[in-house]
């Protein structure tokens, strides 16, 4: 497990406004945030270009799911990965499937690092008729917009962002691969 540490900051409260949102190339440790988000938003459109069949949900339209209280997110990543940090309340992708009828009155939105990942699985669950969208910029988008992030412990700053490649996580996190 590689890790890449960046000034620690907690998490602001959940800011939903207006968020941005597959590159091959590593980040450069000198991109600001504003270019990472700029590389985060081109690799949420190729994830777009290669499900067009699966709807995506911005980071700013979740917010007015969640003020409504009709969303659960499912975490497709690996279990690895949800032990560093996930969004709060969010279930996991066995959970979901152990009881999909438990969640037909809300907006299912499924995301991973990026949203490649997620977007396979909400075509895998829309193929058997149920409706999953998937969050566009997943985690990385997520947290670019100020969502909170909770570990094993309470709130937290580490993000496990799948590779060196995904390493586009703002400054104030703590990214692990």
């Amino acid at each position: 497990m590689r890790r890449h540490r960046a000034g620690l900051v907690l998490a602001p409260a959940l800011a939903l406004v207006g968020a941005a949102g597959c590159g091959g190339q590593a980040p450069r440790a000198d991109l600001t945030d504003a270019e990472k988000l700029a590389r985060v938003e081109e690799m949420a459109e190729e994830v777009e270009r290669r499900f067009p069949e699966v709807e995506a949900v911005t980071v700013a339209e979740v917010g007015r799911l969640l003020e409504s209280g009709s969303v659960v997110f499912v975490d497709a990543r690996t279990s690895r990965e949800r032990e560093i940090s996930r969004i709060p309340g969010a279930i996991t992708s066995e959970e979901f499937e152990r009881d999909p009828d438990r969640y037909a009155d809300v907006t299912v939105v499924a995301y991973c690092t990026i949203g490649h990942r997620s977007s396979e699985y909400a075509r895998r669950r829309n193929d058997e008729g149920r409706r999953v969208l998937n969050l566009r910029g997943s985690l990385l988008s997520w947290t670019h917009a100020g969502g909170p992030l909770v570990g094993p412990d309470g709130p937290t700053t580490r993000l496990h962002v799948y590779g060196q490649t995904w390493d586009l996580a703002p400054a104030r996190y703590e990214t692990i691969w």
